[in-house]
C-alpha cells in the first residue's frame, strides 16, 4: 500500500517557508490536548501487525505490475492487486487518526501537520520522478547520438512535460490528466495528501471528534465505495476519479480507530485471533473468484482485519510482526514507489540482451514482452530482490533523512510527538 497497506495518498506542495512554519508551531507547541475519555493511542505509536500487512500489500502491487509472461502473476488474485491501494488508504486513515486526531487545533498545527506529511511523501516522490526524467532523456540521447530508437519516442505518450508539471505538483491523481503518466502509482500519493488537507479540516472544526462522525463517515465511505465498483464496474480507478477511493477508504480507517475502545472492550481474544484466519481465507477467496464490481466485497474485508490486527494479537498478527515483514512494513511506500522505474530498466536490459520486443501496457504504463514462463519467473524472483534492495537504499538515504529533516524545520521534537500521541480529546 499505503502498507498496509496506504498503499502505500492534489493542491500541490503544502509546505511553506520554514521561518513562517517555525514562528507558527512555537505557540502550538506550548498547548497540549486535554487527556481522552477514547480512542487511547498505544503507548509506542504504533500499530506493528498493521506495519507488516502494509509491507505485504506493497509487494503485491509490485507483482500486479510484472507484466510478463511467468507462474504467478496471472493468477486473479495479483490482478486484483490494485486493491492494496485501497487497504493501503484504510491504514493511513487509522494510523494518521491514531497520531494527530487531537492534535489540529489551531491554524499553525494545521500547517505543521502538512509540513511533516509533505516531507514523508514528497521527496522520494521527486527523487523517483527525477529518475523517470533521466531515462527519457538517455532515450533521447540515444535516439541523438547514436541512432538507438525506442519503442516509444522521449517525452512522448504518457510522459510530457506538461503531465510532468501535473506530477510535481501532486496533481496526477486529482482528474486534472487524461491518463496515467510517469510513475504512475504516484497517482494515490496525489490522492492521499488531498486527503491529509481533508482529515485536518476535519480535525481542526472538530467535526472528526463529533459523536457522529463515525456513523455519517461510514456511511459516506460505504456510498462512495458502491458508487465507484457499480458506477464502473471496477474499483480500479484511478487518475480521474480515484480520489473518491482514497477519501472512503481514509474515511474508514478514521471509523475504525474510533471504534477501537468499543472493539477493545468486548472480551473476545480467542475469537479475535480465529477470525483473523477466517478474514484473511475469505480476503484470498474474494481476490481469487470475485470479479468487476463485486470486488467492493474486499474492502469490508480490509475493514475487519484491519480492526482486529491493530490490537497486535492472533496469529496473523504474530506472523505480521516477524522481522520480514516489519522490514517489509518499513520500505513500503519506497516498494510502492521505486519498483515500476526498476521494472521498465529490466525490460530495456531485456530488450537489448535478447532481443524481444517490449510494449507498454496502456493501463498500469507496466512493461511486457514475451518470454518463457520459466525465465520470466526467474526474471519475477531477480525483480523483488532488485526491487527490496533499492527500496532499502532508498529508505535509508531519501525517506529516513527526509522525515527528520522535517521535522528539524518544522521544530518537531520525538519526545513531545510521543507525549502528545499519547493524549486524546473526548468526542464532542
Amino acid at each position: 500500500m499505503s502498507a498496509g497497506q496506504v498503499s502505500g495518498t492534489l493542491i500541490g506542495p503544502a509546505a511553506t517557508a520554514s521561518h513562517a512554519v517555525a514562528v507558527l508551531t512555537d505557540a502550538a507547541q506550548l498547548r497540549e490536548p486535554t487527556a481522552p475519555a477514547t480512542a487511547a493511542a498505544k503507548p509506542s505509536g504504533r500499530f506493528v501487525a498493521l506495519d507488516g500487512l502494509r509491507g505485504i500489500a506493497a509487494l503485491l502491487v509490485v507483482f500486479f505490475h510484472i507484466g510478463w509472461p511467468n507462474h504467478f502473476t496471472p493468477t486473479n488474485f495479483v490482478r486484483n492487486g490494485y486493491l492494496a491501494v485501497d487497504l493501503f488508504f484504510i491504514l493511513s486513515g487509522l494510523v494518521i487518526y491514531a497520531n494527530y486526531g487531537v492534535r489540529i487545533n489551531q491554524f499553525a498545527d494545521f500547517v505543521r501537520f502538512l509540513g511533516l506529511r509533505f516531507f514523508r511523501v514528497y521527496p522520494l516522490l521527486i527523487a523517483m520522478l527525477g529518475l523517470f526524467v533521466l531515462l527519457e532523456s538517455a532515450k533521447m540521447v540515444a535516439q541523438q547520438k547514436f541512432g538507438i530508437v525506442a519503442g516509444q519516442p522521449p517525452f512522448t505518450g504518457a510522459d510530457t512535460a506538461d503531465t510532468l508539471l501535473a506530477n510535481i505538483f501532486l496533481l496526477q491523481g486529482l482528474h486534472v490528466l487524461p491518463r496515467l503518466t510517469w510513475n504512475t502509482p504516484s497517482w494515490s500519493i496525489s490522492c492521499e495528501f488531498l486527503a491529509y488537507v481533508l482529515f485536518s479540516a476535519l480535525v481542526l472544526t472538530g467535526l472528526a471528534r463529533h459523536r457522529l462522525f463515525p456513523p455519517v463517515a461510514a456511511v459516506t465511505a460505504a456510498t462512495l465505495y458502491v458508487g465507484v465498483a457499480y458506477g464502473w464496474g471496477t474499483l480500479d480507478v484511478t487518475y480521474d476519479w480515484g480520489i473518491l477511493r482514497c477519501v472512503a477508504g481514509f474515511l474508514l480507517g478514521m471509523v475504525i480507530y474510533r471504534a477501537r475502545d468499543d472493539i477493545q472492550s468486548i472480551n473476545w481474544q480467542g475469537l479475535a485471533g480465529a477470525g483473523e484466519v477466517v478474514l484473511l481465507i475469505l480476503l484470498i477467496a474474494t481476490l481469487s473468484f470475485a470479479s468487476g464490481a463485486t470486488l467492493v466485497m474486499s474492502v469490508a474485508v480490509f475493514v475487519g482485519l484491519v480492526a482486529l490486527l491493530q490490537f497486535d494479537h492472533g496469529p496473523i498478527a504474530w506472523i505480521l510482526m516477524s522481522r520480514p515483514a516489519q522490514f517489509l512494513g518499513r520500505v513500503s511506500y519506497s516498494i510502492y514507489m521505486v519498483h515500476l522505474v526498476l521494472l521498465i530498466c529490466m525490460s530495456i536490459i531485456v530488450k537489448r540482451l535478447f532481443g524481444v520486443t517490449v510494449a507498454i501496457n496502456p493501463a498500469t504504463q507496466s512493461p511486457t514482452f514475451a518470454i518463457g514462463l520459466w525465465p520470466g519467473d526467474l526474471l519475477a524472483f531477480a525483480a523483488v530482490v532488485c526491487v527490496l534492495a533499492t527500496a532499502s537504499v532508498t529508505y535509508a538515504v531519501i525517506e529516513a533523512p527526509a522525515r527528520r529533516f522535517g521535522r528539524m524545520v518544522l521544530g518537531a521534537s520525538v519526545k513531545t510527538d510521543a507525549r502528545l500521541s499519547s493524549r486524546r480529546r473526548a468526542p464532542l
